[in-house]
């Protein structure tokens, strides 16, 4: 649980015998957005308040923080969750009754660890291990994905960040168990290089390292565009997520 309790941001676990909360504060763009990241009430408890209690308390922790608006889950970089899984109904029927309002949806894909791709000819997908290639993928991303910079970074840290690369230039990245183990994200291809077969090696190669950590199917995560991995994989939409707010003052 590193995302918990090993985040850069200010965050929160509080928890009683029956009950855990945790949130975040993330800034964007100048303001600080509360993220409620996760509520757990034991089972002979439900229904008794104790999760809005605990909602409250988080929003108050928040508030004093100088967080205007809160958000359920969906606190990138690190994250546990999109939103609240819509299989999850007394996770709805709690936010929905402290006033949180529905934001839209986003899915998650999945698809066999034992996908596998050709790597193009002249094209070598390799882990990033070395100074010199981590701070060659560091400034491609920030150079075209700078939103993705924390994760990529964790990713390299962990040794769950592979690249693609042409001689010495870099096409392509993935990072998998950033946030969660098992869940691939972030992905991407450098424009120029888009068409050429670069991203579903790497998919690939990402696929073989979840697979020797014994998970039979790789979650991709917060997924956009769903094309590719559909095409690519044959994956298909394994978790869908509620998004929800609601303003604080």
């Amino acid at each position: 649980m590193a995302s918990c309790w090993d985040d850069p941001d200010p965050a929160i676990v509080l928890g009683t015998a029956d009950a855990v909360g945790a949130a975040v504060i993330r800034t964007v763009a100048g303001r600080s957005i509360g993220h409620v990241r996760l509520v757990v009430v034991a089972d002979p408890h439900r229904r008794t308040g104790l999760g809005r209690a605990m909602v409250e308390t988080l929003e108050d922790w928040l508030a004093c923080r100088g967080a205007d608006e809160v958000q359920v889950g969906g606190e990138a970089p690190f994250y546990l969750w999109p939103g609240i899984d819509i299989r999850l109904t007394p996770a709805l029927c709690l936010f929905e009754a402290v006033g949180y309002r529905e934001r839209g949806s986003v899915c998650n894909l999945s698809c066999p660890s034992s996908f596998r791709s050709e790597v193009p000819a002249g094209v070598a997908v390799r882990r990033v291990l070395t100074a010199d290639d981590a701070a060659q993928v560091t400034d491609v991303v920030e150079r075209t994905w700078p939103w993705w910079s924390a994760e990529v970074a964790r990713g390299i840290e962990h040794g769950a960040c592979l690249a693609a690369w042409r001689g010495d230039e870099v096409l392509g990245l993935g990072c998998h168990s950033v946030s969660r183990g098992g869940w691939i994200g972030p992905l991407a291809t450098v424009p120029a290089a888009e068409g050429g077969g670069i991203g579903r090696a790497v998919l690939g190669r990402l696929c073989a390292d979840i697979a020797v950590a014994g998970y039979r199917r790789a979650e991709i995560a917060w997924v956009g565009p769903i094309g590719f991995y559909a095409r690519a994989a044959d994956a298909h939409v394994s978790r869908v997520f509620q998004s929800r707010s609601r303003r604080l003052r």
